[in-house]
This record gives structure tokens, sequence and C-alpha cells, in this order.
């Protein structure tokens, strides 16, 4: 079986993306597969997801490094997880090399050159233009991208519109969309307790009259978090929220909490349980601010996870995720600033919000997975 070695400066033991694409192609039976990424302690829930590639998570001696300035030390961790990367590149003979975003690019396009692999970039985000990343991170994305850009046998990312981008402004090169599309997976028997019938109401006391909306994902900034938790501030009598993650504005949300006995905060829960979790609400938040192209043109998974829950979303009205709310008919968009939301939200509150989606099986990851298995046998043919 030829040889698949993924790249990433991620814990794929944490990576749902990650993990989902190692699946699809394990399940085909034509590959062996080796991941290796960076050791961290992310806060969330490890996936349950059991495969039978090896998966190596490696400690950087240079994150040790805190008391260097940011940009020194950025620099420093990429050269070491570059040498590292490029050993078991070398070591493992692989036949493509699966890069998972910038950071992980340049050992890849070594490994290419020493072993004669083929080279996947797979941008998670437009990864030159992200929320969080200083100019000067930025353009040292893209320089990078730019220098790597020739030696890229095949681009995947997570929305056409980035796509498009980097064709227009890197270049044309084979392009492949891959949808953040969650895996739906039977839950074993010692997870139905979890995900049993009307779960936050009993979790929380939420009354049944109350309308119960979620949010799933990491809580930072850049998200609408801010927004939502004033939006539902105002409604302690109308209807209760539930943010379902972890990250920075954790304690920001614990103290909203403190003071309105609508506002939620859950811990995050392995991937495969989201979306019979999330059907226990009645209504799924997918904002996201205008931060950055990459936030822009973005795709987010919880749209999805959402959508395959049976959920209507009140998502943020940018041109991907408007565009597959009205094909799929899947709830509101509406723009990202208190008033809008919070009329919007209003109007879901004071009226049924079931939804009648469309056909949602090009959504699914089962059609994600068997384009990422085509276009693994396009690049491989003789």
């Amino acid at each position: 079986m030829k040889k698949i070695l993924h790249l990433s400066h991620t814990d794929i033991r944490y990576d749902s993306r990650i993990l989902k694409e190692m699946g699809a192609l394990e399940a085909s039976g034509k590959f062996d597969l080796i991941g290796v990424g960076v050791k961290l302690e992310e806060g969330a829930s490890s996936s349950k997801k059991h495969l039978k590639a090896k998966i190596v998570s490696l400690p950087l001696i240079s994150k040790l490094l805190s008391f260097l300035p940011k940009p020194i030390r950025y620099g420093l961790n990429m050269v070491e997880l570059t040498v590292l990367l490029v050993f078991y590149g070398i070591r493992s003979k692989p036949a493509v090399v699966h890069c998972h975003d910038t950071f992980a690019l340049p050992a890849g396009v070594l490994i290419k050159m020493l072993m004669g692999s083929k080279l996947i970039y797979d941008a998670h985000e437009l990864e030159s233009d992200k929320n969080g990343q200083t100019p000067a991170l930025s353009k040292a994305t893209l320089k990078i991208e730019k220098w790597a850009w020739k030696r890229i046998d095949l681009l995947i990312s997570v929305s056409d519109s980035i796509n498009n981008w980097y064709v227009e402004n890197l270049g044309p090169k084979p392009c492949l969309l891959i949808l953040n599309s969650p895996e739906i997976v039977e839950l074993k028997d010692g997870d139905v307790d979890k995900v049993k019938d009307n779960y936050f109401r009993n979790l929380y006391g939420i009354p049944l009259e109350k309308k119960i909306f979620i949010y799933i994902g990491i809580l930072s900034d850049g998200r609408g978090i801010d927004l939502c938790l004033q939006a539902f501030a105002s409604e302690t009598e109308s209807a209760h929220v539930v943010f379902m993650g972890y990250g920075p504005l954790m304690s920001k949300i614990e103290s909203f909490a403190a003071k309105c006995p609508n506002i939620h905060l859950h811990n995050p829960v392995p991937h495969e349980q989201v979306v019979a979790m999330v059907k226990n609400a009645d209504v799924g938040l997918c904002f996201v601010e205008n931060v950055s192209l990459s936030d822009y043109y973005s795709l987010p998974n919880k749209l999805f996870e959402y959508a395959f829950s049976g959920l209507p979303v009140l998502a943020s009205d940018f041109p991907e995720i408007d565009k597959i709310v009205r094909q799929y008919s899947l709830g509101f968009c509406s723009a990202v600033d208190l008033d809008s939301m919070k009329k919007m939200i209003a109007n879901i509150i004071d009226s049924p919000v079931s939804i009648v989606a469309g056909d949602l099986s090009e959504l699914g990851w089962g059609a994600q997975a068997a384009r990422l298995n085509q276009a693994y046998d396009r690049l491989l043919q003789p």
C-alpha cells in the first residue's frame, strides 16, 4: 500500500478535520497512513475516532522559550518542527505528503524535493488573512505560500471563495473543496445518557415553552460571542442560550451566566457526539465577524453540524454562508451587529422555527470522503 504522510502544527488527536480525512483514506483500503503533529494541551475533548493509522504528537522544545519575543519564538517553532517533520518524511518515504496549513508547508516541500512525493496543501483557512494574525505574520505566511506554490500538486480548502482567492492571487492550481461536514456515527451505549431527549432542559431547568439557542465551537473573539451575550442578556425571560466549547471567552461567558439565568456554558464534547447533543436545542447560532478575509469567506463546521442536527440556523450574512443557507433552506441570515441580531432573535422567539431542509447528501461527510479519495486516485495515477 502507498504511504500517506499527514503533517500538521496541531495535535492531530484533537483535530477533527484531519482525523476525518485520514479516516476516509484509510477506509478505502489503499493507503498506509501516518499523521505527525505537535503535542498540545488544547482544552478540547479528544476524538473517540479509532484509526489504524500511526499518529505521532511531537513535543517542541522551542515552545518552552516563552521569554523570547513572539516572532522569534514563532520562527524557532517552525524551524524545529520542519526538521522533525522532514525526519519523519525521509524515514516513511511517502507517496503523498498532505500538509495541513502553512506551518507544515516548508517541511512538505522539502520532503517532496528529497523523496519525490506528491504534495497536497490543505488550507483550513485563508492562511495569510485570518483572525488574530499580525500583519507581519500574514506577510510571512503569504511569502511561504508563494515560495511553495509551484511545488504544490493539489490545493484543498473549505470554501469555493477561498480556493478562488488562491488561484487568483497565486496562480492556476488544481483545487478541491472539502467541506467541514460532520461525520455522523452511531453512538455506543455509554454515550446514550449524555444525549438523551431534553438534555439541556433537564440540565439547566429550562421550561418547555422557552426556546434554546446554542453556539458550538471555540469561544474566542471574532465569532459574534460578545454580541450574542449582549443580545441574550436582554432576553432573560424569553429564551436561553447555551455556549458549548472552550476558549479565552469562557470566563466572560461565566460572568454573564452568573448574572443572567438564561445564559449557560457547557463543556466541549467529543466531535462524534456533537450532532446528537445539538438536537436538544431549537436554533443554532453561526455568527462570524468580518475581521478577516478568511472569516468572510468561511463555511464553519458548526453550520453543517446544525444542519445535520435538524436545527434551523441563525448565521452571518456572508457570501458562502448565505449561499449554503439559502440553497439548502437551513434557516436565517443576519447582519452581524447588535440591533440586527436582536431583531432576528426576537422574531425567532415569537414564531415557529421548524424548517424543511433540502437534500443534504452533498454536504455530508460521505460526499467529502468520496471526493477526497477520487482526488488521491487522480494524483497517484501512473
